[in-house]
């Protein structure tokens, strides 16, 4: 490439305890270039960018911009020389008691040259500059960020990147919690951004993704640069140079039978969303039923009443066959449903616990005698147990869990509630932020260890949802519009499904008796 690179890291390496996170990493970035970043979970990726971005300090090795060596200690400095990230944790990226148009012009509320009045109007104005970016004009300026669902707050992070005309713009998993719409609409906009002269490092899991955007591969492996891929590449190059040759297991057991004798839970006329029709459904022993749909079609609404976070607004639950009627999360967990959610970090992890306390920790009394003792070596052999069947990369089950990348805090989550037998456990988006081989894992896991149990993965991945599951149900706008069952997958039919619109929906005859929820 004979253009000059805009930023170039040289040697540089990092250690956290006896942990060595980077060792003698070289990459060069370009104008007018997008770098897609890719490695296993713990492979270093988070810790080079926080690096870049001036949140780590203390680093060895160069950092050169525009061809003179600088030092960045702080995310000031990185913004100042035209650095700008939007990290993995949606939540780092957003002030959740601040309105949606403060967070889009927090830039411009921060700058010296801020009157020392607070005029709100004015902010509101260019807040609604900023979101023409991104086409979030539809989204209500005075409403607090807490408010706003997942996504939401994601795209309100990458319309505040891109106003600000950074020089290199690095993007940390920005799909993980949008729906195709919306990365469509961000990759149209990074592809103008490339054109233009911004040098883009895109980090992302999802390969598909990469091949379609990628000038340029750079893979970490182990703390170490394991190569770097020009077009054209393939998902399959790509999954070699991260993890090397591994065995491709399928996730889908054919030992595994679902046994259509014993409905695990069923679903009467329930109706989780005002206005919306009564779902019926059956899910049966020993079955993974795959839900997907485009955010908002109502997934997550079903899975926080069958988890006793919110109540139905009518209909009916029954678990082996029994009236279900949870008061609460903890009633919930009583009766055998367990949940991994879709927002790890606001309802899941415990950031001041270790990695063994995580795990352990809805089911404490496992681990208790009748004098109310913890018995903490059963308690360490059983986070043991799941730090390894899991593939957690971690020094030991009792490191901090911030200690850990944000694909393995995930893989502990998952090992949460998949560490005891359920009657029902709900993984909602469990794929975030984790790398293709620990998908896998994570799934064969799953399905080996179902038991007399059964589970509902919900997932706007396609390929995620269909590669686990024995049966696929599509919601879209809090119907059920349509089943496939496994070995029988339409991916077509499936992607026309969850784009269709409330109209189509509720034509008659278009998807049979979808407008009652039936499925």
């Amino acid at each position: 490439m004979n253009k000059e690179p805009i930023v170039e890291v040289k040697n540089i390496g990092m250690s956290f305890g006896a942990t060595r996170a980077l060792d003698d990493v070289d990459f060069n970035f370009y104008p007018g270039e997008l770098l897609a970043l890719v490695g296993a979970n713990g492979a270093g990726k988070s810790t080079l960018i926080k690096i870049i971005c001036g949140y780590h300090s203390g680093y060895e090795g160069q950092i050169i911009i525009d061809n003179k060596e600088v030092d960045l200690n702080s995310p000031k400095e990185a913004y100042d020389y035209g650095i700008q990230t939007v990290h993995q944790i949606i939540n780092q990226g957003v002030i959740q008691t601040m309105t949606v148009a403060e967070n889009l012009a927090l830039e411009e509320m921060l700058s010296p040259d801020q009157p020392i009045l607070y005029n709100y109007p004015a902010i509101r104005k260019r807040a609604l500059e900023i979101a023409s970016l991104m086409d979030l004009d539809y989204l209500d300026m005075d409403a607090p960020v807490f408010s706003i669902p997942q996504s939401d707050r994601q795209m309100i992070s990458i319309a505040r990147a891109l106003a600000s005309n950074p020089k290199l713009l690095i993007l940390d998993e920005p799909t993980s919690s949008i729906s195709e719409k919306e990365a469509e609409r961000l990759f149209s906009t990074l592809l103008k951004l490339r054109d233009s002269g911004v040098s883009i490092v895109y980090v992302s899991h999802r390969l598909h993704e990469i091949t379609r955007l990628a000038d340029r591969v750079g893979v970490l492996r182990d703390g170490k640069v394991a190569g770097e891929l020009v077009v054209p590449f393939s998902v399959q190059n790509i999954v070699h140079a991260m993890v090397g040759d591994i065995e491709q297991e399928p996730v889908k057991k054919e030992d595994v039978k679902v046994n259509k004798n014993v409905v695990k839970l069923e679903l009467k006329d329930l109706v989780v969303q005002e206005g919306k029709p009564g779902l019926n459904l059956k899910i049966y022993e020993g079955e993974v039923l795959g839900l997907t749909g485009l955010i908002g079609a109502g997934k997550s609404e079903l899975a926080a009443v069958l988890f006793g976070d919110v109540k139905p607004i009518s209909g009916e639950m029954y678990i082996n066959g029994e009236l279900y009627e949870p008061e609460n999360i903890g009633a919930a967990i009583k009766k055998g449903i367990f949940m991994v959610p879709e927002d790890r970090n606001n309802n899941a992890v415990f950031p001041d616990f270790s990695i063994r306390q995580n795990i352990n920790m809805p089911f404490l009394d496992m681990f208790t005698n009748k004098a109310f003792v913890l018995n903490t070596r059963k308690e360490r052999k059983e986070a043991k147990r799941m730090v390894k069947a899991m593939t957690v990369k971690c020094e030991s089950e009792d490191s901090p869990i911030l200690s850990l990348s944000g694909g393995n805090q995930q893989k502990v989550i998952v090992a949460r509630w998949l560490m005891t037998q359920s009657n029902l456990v709900i993984l909602d988006e469990p794929f975030q932020g984790v790398d293709v081989k620990s998908r896998s894992e994570i799934g064969q896991y799953l399905r080996k260890n179902i038991g007399k149990s059964t589970a509902l993965v919900i997932a706007t991945d396609l390929d995620e949802v269909i590669d686990i599951s024995d049966r696929v149900i599509v919601f879209n706008h809090g119907v059920m519009v349509g089943e496939q069952e496994a070995g029988e997958i339409d991916k077509e039919k499936l992607i026309h499904l969850t784009s269709q619109t409330l109209e189509e929906i509720l034509e008659p005859g278009l998807v049979g008796n979808v407008t009652k929820g039936v499925v």
